[in-house]
C-alpha cells in the first residue's frame, strides 16, 4: 500500500513538473519572480515519471510472483 502511494505521488509530481509548472498555472517561475528556465524541470518531471512507472511495474511484478 505504501509503495502505491509513493508511485502515485511521484507520478503526480512528474506531471506537475512537465505540464503545470509553466505560465499560466500558479506557483510557476514567472509568478514568483524566478527566471523562466523550464527545461530543467521538464527533465526532472520525466525522471519522476520514469521512477513512478518503474516502481509501479516492480510492485505489479512482485504481486504476480506471490
Amino acid at each position: 500500500m505504501q509503495s502505491k502511494a509513493i508511485t502515485i505521488i511521484l507520478g503526480l509530481l512528474g506531471v506537475y513538473f512537465l505540464i503545470f509548472h509553466s505560465d499560466p498555472f500558479p506557483f510557476n517561475h514567472d509568478a514568483i519572480g524566478l527566471p523562466p528556465i523550464h527545461d530543467v524541470h521538464r527533465i526532472f518531471g520525466v525522471i519522476l515519471l520514469g521512477a513512478a512507472i518503474y516502481l509501479g511495474w516492480k510492485s505489479m511484478k512482485t504481486k504476480t510472483q506471490n
